[in-house]
């Protein structure tokens, strides 16, 4: 950094520690006011500063000069000081579009020089001379045909100003001599050796200084880019700048210069008469046969040695047919364009919008997107705004806007799209315009600002509060491009807002258009799933249940709404209450035709037939899943392992108890023989039977039993079987052992029997013999019932 004085420029302006590019002698500098308190101020400045100690201590090195004390060396420095104010002070006196502006003006200090002057990039000389392709290509520096024309055409205007405005002549015609600024425009600079020509004449002598060809170039003239009788002839007339003109077009086309005279006068005269041998032996379009083919025509007007032969004015120049294509008077119309009325410009928006592609992407994002941007920015402020202006000039930024990239188009444009002044101006006017490039304003804004700042505004402006013809074609237009924004919400706020919106303008338009158009979107976000099927049956079918219109057109867009609705609603049990009863419905119409009506048909066997399939599959898959499960059961008791059933311990002890617990008292009497008990046999003689004989005894009737018999039986009962004995019926007659039957009588209710037992059981007894009968010792086994 140089060192200067905290005051003037240094005091306004903070810069760059190293210099955007050089011009010689000039250093650079991006820099920027510290102060923004003034509208007026420039967001950005180009700070030039000639260092002096830098440039003395080369003088000295080179033996240029011997000291700073001599008056021959001051003088020499005087000269170089001199120039350098001449050029700062033409520059502030000479005010032009296409003339560098300067800001602040020349500062002297000791050290430097230093002055402020619009923002600028480059020169001719960085960008076409050095080559450097990665440096231009950073800078935005753009090298293409129509820029170069329109950059040519830019120095021609210039010097038609310096010359029948300023009667003067630039001298200095040449790449350094020419800046370039972010809007790729071309500024004339390099005044250092401006001559004013005397008052009623075109021609003056002029004697170039001799200086060591060591010395600095901007010291002397660029003798590469001079005409030649200034060179030659010490003459010097408007026309000397047209041949220098001529040296600066061949090198823009050619990335070379025509002549090499490296300072020297006899070097220059060599260097000429090679050139006019040229033109001796070829022509003047093969010696600049890569100029285009309408330039060429021009080039010996204005570089023929003899100056009578060059163009008169350099007026005839710009109305050649090299300046007549329709880029260039487009690039024209766009620098004057805000001194145009509201009539010129929208005509001229409206065929620009055609140009554009024909016009480098790097020019549209660096001039007419600048350009646009201020138009815009003019439109928002007027009292009345224009609307048609301000809704094409919103389209065509934005359309620029799309070779940009997204941080670009967020720093740069969305800013100023969605400024709070002139937002609501916008959304106004250019309704349409926002609509229409609704997808490029969500790819280069980030989510969150395109939804609070675009989206949401845009969609309740037009839905809710526009009114007017427009509004018709605005809303439908929006619906078309609902499925956009609606990817971009969530769940809630598609319930909650979005939802609400499409609603109430399908209830409230009267535009049939416009109702068809909410039917589509609707359908649309049903076929994205956007929506649920609690928000079909609470929000979009019962708009559908209310509509009373029956036009053809909106009936058969509801028929494929209708349609696409069983791919979110999976529940039959819906469909079959709200939708097919819906669709019935609006079948039954009359408006429909019979093809029309076929279609509805269509969609109902349709819908049917898949409830009907979806619920037989339900019904026989709880068949199944019901024989499953018994098969499923009976699975599991044939694997399950048996399981023993574990008994109390004090039940299974009580079940041994062969005593009873309570013991009858029993009569000291003699004990009764148990009924059940056998009977003791007489020592009776046994006799053979005789089968031919048989007795038959009368049973004998039974005793009724006495307290003491109960109370014997009892032991009897409680040891006995506790099966039950099935009951015999009276007068049942049963066989003995020896064939004889017996009837047994019916038992009277005073009859006395155990518990559990129906009649009395008693051993038979054989009838009594005659005579005395020897008992063997062994009983009949046999019983007989009584």
């Amino acid at each position: 950094m140089f060192w200067s004085p905290k005051t003037g420029i240094n005091s306004k302006y903070s810069f760059s520690s190293s210099p955007t590019f050089t011009c010689e002698p000039w250093s650079v500098y991006t820099g920027r006011p510290k102060s923004s308190s003034s509208s007026s101020n420039p967001a950005k400045v180009s700070i030039l500063i000639f260092d002096k100690k830098r440039f003395e201590n080369y003088l000295l090195n080179y033996g240029i000069i011997r000291s700073k004390t001599s008056s021959s060396d001051k003088l020499i420095l005087q000269d170089a000081y001199e120039v350098l104010r001449n050029q700062v002070g033409n520059l502030s006196k000479l005010k032009h579009p296409n003339i560098l502006a300067v800001i602040e003006p020349l500062e002297e200090h000791s050290k430097n020089f230093m002055f402020v002057t619009e923002y600028v990039t480059g020169s001719l000389e960085s960008v076409f001379a050095s080559g450097d392709e990665e440096a231009n290509f950073f800078k935005g520096h753009i090298r293409e045909e129509v820029v170069i024309q329109r950059g040519i055409l830019e120095v021609v205007q210039a010097l038609d100003f310096i010359h029948n405005r300023a009667s003067s002549v630039h001298l200095d015609i040449q790449p350094r001599s020419v800046l370039i600024n972010e809007n790729s425009d071309w500024k004339v600079s390099g005044l250092g050796h401006l001559m004013k020509l005397p008052q009623g004449t075109n021609t003056t002598e002029y004697f170039i200084p001799q200086y060591d060809p060591r010395a600095p170039s901007f010291m002397h003239l660029e003798l590469n880019y001079t005409a030649p009788e200034v060179v030659l002839d010490n003459t010097v007339s408007f026309k000397s700048d047209y041949f220098s003109l001529g040296l600066l077009i061949y090198m823009l086309y050619t990335g070379r210069g025509l002549l090499s005279a490296e300072g020297s006068s006899s070097q220059y005269k060599d260097e000429y008469t090679k050139f006019e041998r040229r033109l001796a032996t070829m022509s003047w379009d093969q010696v600049f046969n890569k100029l285009p083919t309408n330039l060429k025509p021009c080039i010996p007007k204005l570089m023929n040695r003899d100056i009578y032969s060059r163009y008169d004015n350099i007026n005839e120049f710009l109305d050649s047919q090299f300046f007549q294509d329709p880029l260039i008077k487009t690039l024209n119309f766009l620098d004057d364009l805000p001194t145009k009325t509201n009539e010129e410009k929208i005509v001229f928006l409206k065929g620009l919008e055609e140009l554009l592609p024909q016009f480098p992407v790097t020019l549209l994002q660096r001039k007419f997107l600048t350009v646009l941007l201020g138009a815009l920015g003019q439109q928002c402020k007027d009292k009345n705004p224009h609307g048609p202006c301000i809704s094409k000039e919103v389209e065509l930024i934005i359309k620029i806007g799309s070779t940009v990239s997204q941080l670009t188009f967020q720093e740069r444009i969305f800013p100023e799209l969605i400024n709070k002044a002139q937002f609501p101006i916008i959304l106004r006017n250019a309704t349409s315009a926002l609509i229409n490039n609704l997808s490029t304003l969500k790819d280069k804004v980030k989510k969150e600002d395109f939804l609070e700042n675009v989206a949401k505004p845009l969609v309740t402006f037009t839905f809710k509060d526009m009114e007017g013809e427009h509004a018709l074609v605005a809303q439908e237009t929006l619906l078309g491009n609902t499925q956009l924004i609606a990817n971009l919400f969530d769940f809630v706020t598609m319930k909650n807002f979005l939802m609400p919106l499409i609603s109430h303008l399908f209830t409230k338009t009267t535009s049939l258009m416009v109702k068809i158009a909410c039917v589509s979107s609707f359908r649309e976000l049903i076929e994205s799933e956007n929506v649920d099927s609690d928000m079909i049956c609470s929000d979009i079918l019962p708009l559908f249940k209310a509509m009373k219109t029956r036009d053809p057109r909106i009936m058969m867009q509801s028929l494929k709404l209708f349609n696409t609705v069983p791919q979110v609603i999976k529940d039959d049990s819906i469909l079959v209450e709200q939708l097919l009863p819906l669709i019935w419905n609006y079948s039954m119409a009359p408006t429909l035709d019979k093809s029309q009506y076929t279609q509805y048909t269509a969609v109902i066997n349709r819908i049917s037939n898949a409830v009907q399939a979806s619920h037989i599959k339900t019904l026989k898959q709880s068949n199944n899943n019901a024989a499953d499960a018994d098969d499923t059961k009976k699975f599991d008791r044939l694997i399950q392992p048996a399981q023993v059933k574990r008994e109390d311990p004090d039940t299974k002890a009580a079940k041994k108890i062969e005593t009873p617990a309570i013991l009858p008292t029993r009569n000291p009497q003699a004990k009764k023989p148990s009924i059940l008990a056998p009977r003791s046999r007489p020592n009776v003689k046994s006799t053979p039977p005789n089968p031919r004989r048989q007795v038959q005894t009368a049973p004998k009737a039974p005793k009724a039993p006495s307290q003491n018999a109960e109370l014997d039986d009892f032991d009897d009962f409680v040891s006995a079987a506790s099966s039950p004995t099935p009951s015999l019926q009276p007068n049942t007659q049963l066989s003995n052992s020896y064939g004889s039957t017996s009837r047994i009588p019916q038992q009277g209710p005073t009859s006395s029997l155990p518990p559990g037992f129906s009649i009395s059981l008693q051993p038979s007894r054989k009838p009594a013999e005659t005579g005395p009968r020897q008992d063997t010792g062994q009983s009949n086994g046999s019983m007989s019932l009584i």
